[in-house]
């Protein structure tokens, strides 16, 4: 990634912001929404959940894991 230099804060504020139809725009979004999916994965089972044994539990977050991933198997 190149190194940009500064004067002022105000000019590395503006650098953030990228233009209105700027075709560089999806390729970030994809980048924050990967981002995003990997802090806070989705298909995570919702509230308590009992099994009669260890070997059950792990079996169960290990289907939950790779169904949030998209693997199969």
């Amino acid at each position: 990634m190149p190194v940009q230099k500064f004067r002022t804060h105000e000019e590395a504020r503006r650098a953030l912001w990228i233009a209105p139809g700027d075709p560089r725009i999806p390729r970030k979004l994809q980048h924050w929404l990967g981002t995003w999916a990997r802090l806070y994965p989705l298909g995570r089972p919702r509230g308590v959940q009992k099994f009669r044994s260890i070997e059950e539990a792990n079996a169960s977050r290990k289907l939950w894991k790779r169904r949030a991933h998209g693997t199969k198997g």
